[in-house]
């Protein structure tokens, strides 16, 4: 090999800073010329990598420059542009084309899609190889690379010394990196880690790149880089493992006080004597002794207590009957409905309350209150608020109106719980004989048998539209119960 070629060693040694594309050209034994983006010259070059992928974006990482004999380069113009396009939304910091090798002709519309960009592509010479403008590059970034290492020192130092308290973890690595951060849920974008980056829009836009985090539960690390040139892949690799522990450890926290506020609703709604210390933890996790009020909604795929639990909303909440019941802080209610209307599509809302001795008349009351909006509506429904409705107001109310209409097959023996099942089922399926059958599962002259049983029973008619209404609010008013 010409030792002319590697004359520009004693040119590395007056690159104090990381190399950039124009400090490459500037070496004469190198050899580069530039074909486009000569606007975006100035940024650094953290590595020169070869590849011959289709897809070189998924290996390299932001600030890296990419050479290529040019098997990867589409041929056609449009290809070629959606190429160039993929490769600087990928952050890379240009592209390196070998000369006379297997590149197919580079067409003007990549050209201008370069410049349009400030994407650098530039040309080495046959006689170059790419050996040599990777050792330019990492001679010239030696320094860089010292720093990362006390970089990536700095950052686990943090990640070790970081309490349970993670209001402040990405502040602090904010200052490290010099850029600013946000961690929000994957699904809901609901904020997990707080940055200075969360009160802006990061869609993507504006300089802002988004991370998936390799974390138990889904989330997002969003980066505004700015200037900043030390994220290259590697550290952004380390960066997202760290913060991985980091969401781990806020995730098991949250659902550690959505447990235990689950057990304090769950042994008020089963009648056990509430302590003091109840009182106490509900204080401790965040229930003021101000107003509270219950919400009732269908379950569905997603966790909504964990909705509610990223969006920084105390909470004591549990599974019953099908449904999520939350009692939350009066003055959460309006900002808790906006965050689960789009999963739960149904929301009903108690009167306000201020005791622990209310949750169960409060969660009945918002069962009530869910119950007056439609199947297929979308909406929140105020106890307080429902006009017209059939409903009654209070659980004495409601109990006198299951006793009056339903009588004996309201009782607790399993016969009646039959009966009842299947008159709710046959009032839900609009009294239709066979898709009331399919659904509990029995023949059509067994459900016969019982709607006879049923009428005899309550002394009311299947076939009188004045019956069939009394029925149809008596077993509504059993949930009230």
């Amino acid at each position: 090999m010409n030792s002319s070629i590697f004359s520009y060693n004693c040119m590395i040694t007056s690159m104090t800073e990381s190399a950039t594309i124009k400090s490459l050209l500037a070496i004469e034994a190198l050899g580069l010329t530039v074909a486009a983006g000569s606007k975006g010259l100035d940024g650094p070059v953290l590595w020169a990598h070869s590849c011959e992928l289709s897809d070189p974006w998924t290996w390299l990482g932001p600030n890296e420059l990419l050479m290529t004999v040019g098997l990867g380069i589409p041929k056609r113009a449009a290809e070629q542009v959606s190429f160039i396009q993929s490769l600087a939304s990928a952050g890379l910091a240009g592209l390196a084309i070998g000369e006379g090798l297997l590149s197919p002709p580079i067409s003007q519309k990549m050209l201008d899609a370069a410049d349009a960009l400030d994407f650098p592509i530039v040309m080495i010479p046959h006689r170059i190889p790419f050996v040599a403008v990777s050792r330019t590059v990492a001679a010239a970034n030696s320094s860089t690379q010292t720093q990362q290492i006390l970089t990536l020192n700095r950052l686990y130092r943090i990640l070790v010394e970081q309490s349970d308290d993670a209001s402040t973890f990405l502040s602090r690595l904010e200052g490290v990196f010099n850029v600013r951060m946000a961690v929000s849920d994957a699904h809901t974008g609901a904020p997990i880690l707080h940055g200075s980056l969360d009160t802006e829009k990061h869609d993507g836009g504006d300089g802002v790149r988004a991370w998936s985090v390799p974390s138990t539960h889904p989330a997002v690390l969003h980066i505004s880089e700015g200037s900043a040139f030390m994220l290259d892949a590697f550290t952004a690799l380390h960066l997202r493992h760290a913060i991985a522990v980091a969401v781990d450890r806020v995730i098991v926290a949250r659902l550690g006080r959505i447990n235990r506020g689950t057990q304090i609703m769950a042994s008020v709604l089963m009648g056990q004597p509430i302590r003091m210390v109840d009182n106490t933890t509900a204080i401790e996790l965040g229930m003021e002794t101000a107003d509270w009020l219950a919400l009732a909604m269908p379950t569905c795929d997603d966790n909504l207590q964990l909705v509610l639990a990223q969006a920084g909303i105390a909470q004591l909440s549990a599974l019953s009957d099908g449904n999520v019941l939350a009692v939350v802080n009066a003055d959460d209610v309006k900002a808790a409905c906006g965050l689960l209307l789009g999963s739960a599509q149904r929301i009903g809302v108690s009167a306000p309350f201020r005791d622990l001795h209310g949750i169960a008349a409060a969660c009945k009351s918002a069962q009530w209150a869910l119950g007056s909006i439609r199947e297929g509506q979308r909406g929140v429904a105020y106890h307080a608020d429902v006009e017209l409705s059939l409903l009654p107001r209070s659980a004495a109310e409601a109990r006198n109106i299951v006793t009056r209409v339903l009588g004996s097959i309201h009782m607790e023996n399993d016969d009646d719980s039959v009966l009842l099942a299947t008159l709710r089922c046959y009032l839900e399926n609009d009294r239709n004989w066979t898709t009331t059958s399919e659904a509990l599962g029995i023949h059509r002259q067994t459900l016969g048998y019982r709607l006879k049983r049923i009428e005899t029973e309550t002394g009311r008619s299947l076939k009188s539209t004045r019956d069939l209404s009394e029925l149809w609010i008596a077993c509504s008013a059993t949930a009230y119960l």
